[in-house]
């Protein structure tokens, strides 16, 4: 993807219910798990066009990490703090034991090692400190836009759990995500799995008062995830600890 896609699809994201209700988890997220009252160093790792990069940067100090020259050059151009080119597991351009909070989201399911990457992100939190991640859910839920983007797999909440404890990390929070929405996301990739449509229409920007309405439902699960964990989900939401 060229520069001039990432600032396109950074103003997609910074409107679409999807990216916008995700990001407000994830905040949620750090603010029912991470200590805001200390100094905090954080890791996006996976930055893309830099929606959370300035996001995080209101927690604590915030550094950025993707393999794309193009999605680095441009989070440059939003984001004054450090971003640096790098890939999970083994080329991490940032020392071990730095990190207080790391942000994988929607990043291991790119990877072929993901218990690696997992230990590679365990190893560069402090004594304690913390990771957000988020994967899409269930393989039967695979389609084209799984393929323009490049994943590996889709993960189950008991896969993904195994596999966090297997890189040595403690659960403190896992759940599945939206869940009210997914009879709707389901008949749609069957649907488009039959017609044998592109990924394309999983990003394409609804009309304003539908994005307003699914923005709103997706919403609810801020208030639902606080209080109890999802039984299903087109996503899941971990939060685990070094």
């Amino acid at each position: 993807m060229n520069i001039n896609m990432y600032r396109i699809f950074f103003k997609i994201q910074q409107k679409h219910w999807w990216f916008v209700t995700k990001k407000e988890i994830v905040l949620d997220a750090i603010d029912s798990h991470v200590n805001r009252h200390e100094k905090v160093n954080i890791l996006d790792i996976g930055c893309g066009s830099g929606l959370m990069l300035c996001a995080l940067a209101d927690v604590g100090q915030t550094f950025g990490m993707d393999m794309s020259d193009e999605a680095i050059n441009f989070s440059k151009e939003i984001f004054k703090g450090q971003v640096e080119k790098g890939f999970l597991p083994d080329q991490v351009p940032y020392p071990e034991n730095f990190f207080h909070l790391i942000t994988a989201l929607d990043v291991i399911e790119h990877v072929d090692e993901d218990v690696n990457a997992l230990r590679a992100m365990r190893s560069r939190l402090t004594a304690n400190g913390k990771a957000i991640i988020t994967v899409p859910a269930y393989m039967f839920l695979w389609s084209a836009f799984d393929e323009m983007n490049e994943h590996k797999r889709r993960y189950t909440l008991t896969e993904l759990k195994t596999k966090l404890m297997q890189a040595g990390f403690t659960i403190e929070k896992i759940s599945y995500f939206n869940t009210i929405l997914f009879p709707i996301v389901f008949l749609v990739r069957m649907f488009n799995n039959i017609l044998g449509r592109d990924g394309a229409s999983d990003v394409d920007m609804p009309s304003a008062p539908v994005n307003s309405l699914l923005r709103w439902i997706f919403g609810l699960e801020k208030y639902l995830l606080k209080i109890l964990n999802l039984p299903f989900g087109v996503s899941i939401l971990a939060v685990v600890k070094k």
